[in-house]
């Protein structure tokens, strides 16, 4: 009789734990947005952007990135986590995601509504969803991060460093050709546990100095939208 009894204790302990297992942590959504170097405008002077020469030999592709991640509900670290928000952005010598992708160069900004031991679960997070772009920090900055969407645009916003507008919903590839010019769609996320669908950029704007770098892409750019979980 106890023998019968066991393997199906086994079988629904283990179904219990497969279903919390399951369950994120921590959730919320998630939006990239990759720079094309061809649309990026360099300053030359000194001290902005990239020497000419060095400008001159970087090839065509997405050598910047913009990665956000606002937070639904969740923790990390022992933290509570719930609306809080960070936003990542990467400079590459190559193309990223390529044999040629080169050295990285990359700045945080953490929700400065966060607390010190908050802003730090945030890093920590951060460094689990994007650990390839985040080894080595040229700085972390606590910054006002504000988003704002309306139907299907949304805007974020970091004043004086950052602006960025997409559109969220899906689009049909010659309704995104005539808008682009190109394919927007930029394949998979830079972020781990992501999921996400392509979007369309309206413009993304970086100048801040955290990078010594600057860009303007006023057409529209490769953007992923979605969500992410842990």
């Amino acid at each position: 009789m106890y023998r019968n009894i066991f393997p199906c204790l086994t079988l629904c302990t283990l179904c219990t734990a497969s279903q919390l297992h399951a369950e994120p942590i921590i959730y919320g959504s998630y939006l990239e947005v990759q720079a094309d170097s061809r649309t990026a405008r360099l300053p030359r002077g000194p001290g902005f952007g990239l020497p000419s020469k060095a400008s001159a030999n970087r090839t065509a592709g997405a050598h910047r990135a913009i990665l956000f991640w606002e937070i639904v509900k969740g923790s990390w670290n022992g933290q509570e986590l719930d609306s809080l928000k960070i936003v990542t952005v990467v400079e590459s010598s190559g193309p990223l995601r390529s044999p040629q992708e080169g050295k990285l160069r990359t700045v945080i900004y953490l929700d400065e509504k966060a607390s010190e031991e908050k802003a730090q679960a945030l890093l920590d997070l951060a460094r689990e969803l994007a650990p390839r772009y985040l080894k080595k920090l040229v700085r972390i900055r606590k910054a006002p991060i504000e988003v704002t969407r309306k139907d299907h645009d949304l805007k974020l916003a970091i004043r004086n460093h950052l602006e960025v507008h997409i559109e969220t919903h899906k689009h049909e590839s010659d309704i995104c050709e005539s808008i682009c010019g190109k394919d927007p769609q930029p394949g998979r996320p830079l972020s781990l546990h992501v999921k996400s669908e392509k979007a369309l950029g309206r413009k993304n704007l970086y100048r801040a100095d955290d990078l010594q770098v600057r860009w303007t892409s006023p057409k529209a750019q490769s953007c992923l939208s979605g969500q992410f979980g842990l």
